[in-house]
């Protein structure tokens, strides 16, 4: 009779074992799907000026920020802010703004840093600042002086 339960009792785990070993294959396998999943949820990086590139990894407070895209470029101010190091934030500018036609006027590092940019008849400012828990930016695009008629004639 113990020998009975003995081997009742090893059926039991090898029963056992062998469900866990089917349900490990079985997660194994979801994983490939959450891997398909994770890179449909990344998004490319955002173009709300047409020619300067935001980082995906930045999020634009829509109520704070505006567009106006009348005759012309589109201008405005971007405010956004994203969990990003300040510096790397500077280094993205500072290489995608010359592959987009910009050219670098000025550059300030400081606790708030700052990079100005010109093209054609607009400029763009970028004010950078390191916060606590993640990294603020705001993007003015504007026309340039001499591109508005401000109907003051000398």
């Amino acid at each position: 009779m113990n020998q009975m339960k003995k081997g009742a009792t090893v059926g039991k785990l090898i029963t056992l074992a062998m469900i866990l070993m089917v349900l490990a294959a079985c997660q194994s396998m979801d994983k490939g799907d959450t891997k398909k999943v994770e890179a449909q949820k990344r998004l490319p990086d955002v173009r709300e000026f047409e020619d300067v590139l935001v980082p995906r990894d930045m999020l634009i407070d829509r109520d704070a920020s505006f567009v106006y895209s009348g005759a012309g470029q589109p201008m405005g101010l971007l405010r956004m802010s994203g969990r990003v190091d300040a510096t790397s934030l500077m280094r993205f500018f500072k290489t995608n703004m010359p592959n987009d036609g910009w050219q670098m006027v000025s550059e300030l590092r400081a606790p708030q840093s700052l990079l100005m940019y010109q093209k054609a008849k607009r400029m763009c400012v970028i004010l950078i600042e390191d916060g606590t828990f993640q990294t603020f930016a705001d993007i003015w695009v504007v026309p340039s002086n001499d591109s508005v008629d401000t109907g003051i004639r000398k």
